[in-house]
Parts: C-alpha cells; structure tokens; sequence
C-alpha cells in the first residue's frame, strides 16, 4: 500500500508539472549570450532598439576571430558577424550545441534578419567542450542513478540507518555510484579527446558530484517526510529539470522554469559543468548551488539520527517508525506541498507576452546623381534649390545637416513633395546626400517616408550627428511625432513628442535605417520639451536641446530651450541622460532649467553650434510668425544664453501666405572668418500654389555675421 501511495503523490506531481514540461519543449530562446560582431556604431542601435533583451543577451566590440573562439569553446550560444557590404551576414554556431537550442537560436536571428531586410548563413565552428546534449543527460541520468540508489535501500533497509555504521555505509554507496558517474562522464566523446586534461576530469567529476548530491538530499527529505519525502525528492530532482533535459538548455526556459531550474542539483551541475568546459565564473555560482545543498542534507541527516536516538531513549517502540514527532512531520509535509503548488500555480497563470516590434523596410536605394556644379558661396547653393533635380524630392523644409567622413554632405527634410508614381504626394520626411558634383536621394524600398510612419504618426527631423568609425558613420537624427489634424488646413498638426532615428553610412554607400525609437509615451503636451530641436557632439558628450511653451501661449510667442547630455550610445536610453539644472548635471528631467526663456524665445526648431571658445544658438526670433535672426551666445553648451542684436530679419507675409520660418545654422558648409551659412524653410498658406511649383517649398541660404560675443 505504501508503495501504491508514493506512486500515486509521484504520478500526481508529474501530472501537474506537465505544463512546465510542455514549455520547455517547445520553449524560445530567453537571454541566450551572443555576439553581434561588426563596427559599433552599427551592433550599439542594434543591440539598444532591436527589442533583444528577452531572447537574446548580446554582447558587441569583438572581432570576428574572437567571435569565433568564443563559439567554439562554448562561451556564447553564436555570433552574428555582419557585412555591410552586402545584405547577407554568417551566423557562426558550435557544433555540438543541442539542436533545439541551434534551432531556436537560428530562428531568432532570421526574424532579426529579416526586420533589416538582412539575411545570414549558418556556419559550424568545431567546438572543443562536451556536446550539451551529452553533457545534459550525463548530469540527468547521474542524479537519477542517485535518487534511485536511495529507493533501492530505503526499500531493504528503511528510511532512517539504525546505527551510525549503517549512515557512513548508505553514504559510502553513494560515493561509489558519483565515482562510477565521474568515470562514465569520462567516456563523453568530447572529453576523451580532449588535449587538456584538468577541464575534462573537473567536469566530469561535477557530474559525479551530482549524483552524489542528489543520493544525500534524497536521503535528507526521505528522513525528514518518510514516504512524502520521497516524492518532494522525486519533484525536486526529476521533474523540475525536466523542461531543461527536454528543451536542451535553460536559454529556452521561460517564467518560473527558467527561475526554478538553475537552483535544482540538474540545472546548477550543467551551469558548473559548462563553467568548467569554457573557463566562465558560471561554475561559482553552480558548484555553490550542489555543493550548498548537499551539504545541507548531510547536515539533515547527521541531525535526524540525533533525534532518532533521543526518541529511542524514550520511546522505543515509536523511534521504529519513526525520527519526528508527528506534528512536525505533517508541518514539514504541507509546507513542501503548499510550496509545490504556488510554483505551479503561478506558471499555470503566468501571462505570456509576445513583443511585436516595429517592422523596418529593407535596404533603400539612391536616385540618380543630379549634377549640381561648382559651389562657392550662398548663390550658388540657391542655384541648387532651383534644379528640378530628381521626382523623388521635389520640395521640402527644415533642411539640417551633416559632414560625412568620406565628405559627402547628408541632408534631412520634413514633409516633402514627391512626384513618383505619376503624381504629387507628401511624405513625412526624406533625405539627401550630396557629393562632389552629385546630389542624390534617398529612396526607401516602399517609396514613402525614409524615417517610417507609426500609423497615422509621422516623424519631422529636427537634427542630426554623426558619429565617425573606420569606414562607417553613424547618423543620429532627431525626430517629432506628429499627428496630422483636419486635411483642409495644411498646418494643422499635432506634437507628440521627439524621437531617434539612426542610420549606418558606409563609405560612399547609401544611408542605411538601423532603428527608430520613440522617445516616452505620446503626449501633446507643449510644455514637455521636444528634445532634440538641436543636437552637437562635443567633448565626447551628446548634446540634445530640448524646446517647450505654455499650452496658452500667444500665437507671436517663442520657445524656451533646455539642454540634456548623454553619451553618444545612449541617446535611446532617457534614464541616462543628465539635465543641466542651472548649476549640475541631475537625473530628474523635470528639474531642467531654462536656458533662454519663452518670451522672446527661439523656434520650436534651431540649431547650437560651437565656433571656437563661444556657443551660438541660432533661431528666429517668436517662430513663425516672429521676423528677427537672433544668435544667443554663451561660454558653455549649458548656458546661459544671452540674445544678441538682430542678425537680419526674415518675416512671413500675412496678405500673401507666404511663410519663412524655422532657420538653421551650417557652421561648416563654406566656413567664413566671422560668418555662418544659414538657410530657412519657405511654404505657403495656399497649398494649391505649392503643388504647381513646388520649388516655392524649398529652402534659401544666406551668409551671416557671427555677432561678438
């Protein structure tokens, strides 16, 4: 009848652990290390904007041997080597990974892939450690040998050693069977040829340690619970490892299995197994794991034969059957259950989240050159605005730029005109890059928006870095959400909040979106800085300027400006940005303080520049509706910035709808001793008068005086 019992509290526990069995089988890789090698300005966005954190622990700045000794001495589960050259990348693999990791590992790169427009070939790389499929059933059949051992001699010799002889000698049984484990471990392929003899023989004698440990701990709750031990032991060392054996790896182990596994004497033997095989400190923690608890259950032992034989000399006939007063054994049995069934409750009702990120367009393209002359001065960069030039980009506004390492000129638009397909369309944004005597756009595959709309929002640059590598830029642009209103009334908008968008630039490639971040929830508040109005690296800072006004701010009224800094790789990352508060940098956004304020203020777009030991913000005066050129200069990229007298004036026209707005800086296009290129946007109230010529939808430029400081 006993036996009966037990089979049946063994069967039940299988019963209700099948769904974490069930998971572990058809499981997706969960923070599984790899690598993503190629320049960092490349593998940094990819790594912070790609959505990788849950499946995939990636790490970056390796060169491709390196990668590759890391795969094959089982460091990593793989490394993605890029190629910007092309659109095809090699995943390099060991080859004795199991092949449900391999599996899960080559899908997860492919959908990677395939949101880049990229694809991969799989490469083997011959590996040097145990096969884990081998090395996962050595540690599982080892600590079932153990638990089973302990059935055997409970059943000929009862659960508890009557004498301190008989303890040493159930002991010595298990040692026995951990040296015959080790010995076995010995026989794994991998290990036999191995020309290192001190890793081998360490990780084999961790899976003789296993089934060491599982034969005590076994012993422990067998003496503590009796026969409702033996199923607590039975749970603990083979059911609860079972997602890992059939899965293959905790890597594709989710929710409570890949919390509760790693503790169990299977999951923590493979951890300190694979530590040993490669050299990691992963073998600490898992050595720590099975030696703690096997010490803990020789500890339980040597104190139940304590106790038997105090009951023994009280109560001989109770000390038979057995070592704890009945209280405490039922206490102990439905703590072991209540514990059991909050795990598996918890697993049962734990919500599965399926992340659906943002789809990017495959690789864009470039248009024909557009030759563009010799270029001296403003007039001549006027006389470029008058080309018709391409269909791809007929007109457009904002207009900020950047110097390319290879010295092309990259150029980002707002809204802009398209004549493809047959006839005039609008699209949030676009770019051009310009060379010498080339002037090119840029044409995602989908020949609409170069930054992608996000449903009905949209995205208008405000301002863009480069960030230089060997052979690479990368081009950091700041964008606004924006929301169209009512389609009669062509200014009719709404603000949602900034953005980042990063593109790669190979030399004398075409600019290449890598990822588009949105930057806090949608919010149309105006009082929230729109950061990125203006950005400039300097000192090995990024620094992003931020615009707001009052919801009730008049329509002739200007914007305050503030200033946040990062490091160039954090620009996707708000929680480590620092805002100057008039006297540090602090981590509250909320305590930055304002560089210049509101009234009189700048643009809601604008430009800060460095021109030697002086800072320059640039902006027209009240926006749109505003007429004078102001430059407020500063000793410091925090401020304060004090207005200077107009630099020129550039009003809008109220009787005819024609608006001049938004000027921006170029301090290094056509430098000049004392002076800047400046250019400004152009459109019109009558939209009908813009889509018949829409060369009144581009900017001008104009050389101006830098004011002294």
């Amino acid at each position: 009848m006993r036996a009966l019992a037990w089979l049946a509290v063994l069967a039940a526990v299988v019963v209700l652990m099948a769904p974490t069995v069930v998971q572990g089988w058809g499981g997706s890789l969960q923070g599984a290390p790899a690598l993503l090698v190629g320049p960092d300005v490349v593998t940094a966005p990819l790594v912070d904007d790609a959505d990788l954190e849950g499946s995939l622990d990636v790490g970056t700045g390796v060169t491709a041997a390196d990668a590759r000794a890391e795969v094959a001495e089982g460091r990593v589960a793989g490394a993605l080597v890029l190629d910007l050259r092309g659109t095809e990348d090699e995943l390099l693999v060991r080859d004795g990974l199991h092949p449900r990791v391999r599996a899960a590992l080559v899908a997860e790169v492919a959908a990677l892939e395939e949101r880049y427009g990229r694809s991969s070939t799989v490469r083997e790389v011959p590996g040097g450690v145990p096969p884990d499929r081998a090395l996962l059933w050595a540690v599982g059949l080892s600590v079932a040998a153990g638990y089973l051992l302990v059935v055997v001699i409970s059943s000929i010799w009862g659960p508890v050693p009557r004498t301190w002889r008989r303890g040493v000698v159930r002991l010595a049984g298990a040692g026995a069977l951990a040296a015959l484990a080790t010995v076995a471990a010995l026989s794994l392929p991998a290990l036999r040829s191995s020309a290192d003899l001190a890793a081998p023989v360490v990780t084999a004698s961790v899976v003789g340690l296993a089934s060491f440990s599982a034969a005590v701990t076994t012993l422990a709750l067998e003496a503590l619970l009796r026969l409702q031990g033996l199923a607590a032991a039975a749970l603990l060392l083979l059911v609860l490892p079972l997602p890992l054996l059939l899965a293959g790896g905790t890597d594709l182990l989710t929710g409570v299995p890949a919390a509760v596994v790693p503790w169990t004497v299977v999951g923590a033997s493979v951890d300190a197994a694979d530590g040993v095989a490669v050299g990691g400190a992963g073998a600490a923690v898992g050595l720590s794991v099975v030696l703690g608890s096997m010490l803990l259950a020789l500890t339980v032992l040597v104190l139940a034969r304590i106790v038997l034989v105090r009951e023994r000399e009280h109560d001989a006939e109770a000390a038979q059957s057995t070592m704890l007063p009945a209280r405490w054994r039922r206490r102990i049995g439905i703590g072991a259950v209540v514990v059991a069934l909050t795990a598996i409750g918890g697993l049962l009702l734990m919500p599965t989240v399926d992340p659906t990120p943002q789809a990017l367009p495959s690789l864009a393209a470039s248009s024909e050159c557009v030759a563009t002359g010799k270029v001296d001065g403003a007039e001549d960069l006027n006389r470029i605005t008058q080309l018709r030039g391409s269909p791809e980009f007929q007109g457009g506004d904002v207009g900020a730029d950047a110097l390319l390492q290879d010295g092309r000129r990259i150029w980002v638009f707002g809204d802009t005109l398209r004549g493809t397909s047959g006839h005039q369309r609008l699209v949030h944004n676009s770019m051009l890059v310009v060379g010498e005597d080339c002037l090119q756009a840029v044409i995602p595959e989908s020949d609409g928006a170069l930054i992608p709309d996000r449903g009905d929002v949209g995205y208008w640059p405000m301002s863009l870095t480069v960030l230089r590598r060997p052979g690479y830029d990368l081009v950091t642009v700041f964008a606004q959400r924006t929301r169209a209103g009512d389609a009669s009334d062509p200014l009719g908008f709404t603000v949602l909040g900034p953005a980042v968008a990063r593109f790669v630039v190979a030399t004398d490639q075409t600019p290449q979106l890598l990822s588009v971040t949105d930057l806090g929830e949608d919010d149309t508040d105006t009082a929230r800085p729109m950061w990125g109005a203006a950005s400039v690296r300097d000192g090995g800072w990024l620094y992003a300027y931020g615009t707001a006004r009052p919801p009730d701010a008049e329509p002739i009224s200007g914007f305050s400006l503030r200033v946040a800094r990062m490091r160039p790789d954090d620009v996707t990352r708000p929680g480590r940005w620092r805002y100057w508060d008039g006297a540090a940098w602090a981590r509250p956004a909320e305590q930055a303080a304002e560089l210049i304020g509101s009234v009189d203020g700048v643009s809601q777009t604008l430009s800060v520049f460095r021109r030697g030991t002086s800072w320059y913000a640039f902006s027209k005066r009240n926006e749109v509706l505003g007429t004078d050129l102001v430059f407020w200069t500063s000793d410091s990229p925090s401020g304060p910035f004090l207005a200077q007298p107009p630099a020129g004036e550039l009003p809008s026209d109220g009787e005819t709808g024609q608006l001049r707005y938004m000027p921006l800086a170029h301090p290094d296009l056509l430098p000049g001793k004392g002076t800047v290129i400046v250019s400004y946007s152009r459109n019109s109230t009558d939209v009908g008068a813009v889509l018949s010529d829409p060369l009144l939808y581009r900017p001008r430029f104009l050389r101006v005086a830098l004011p002294t400081p």
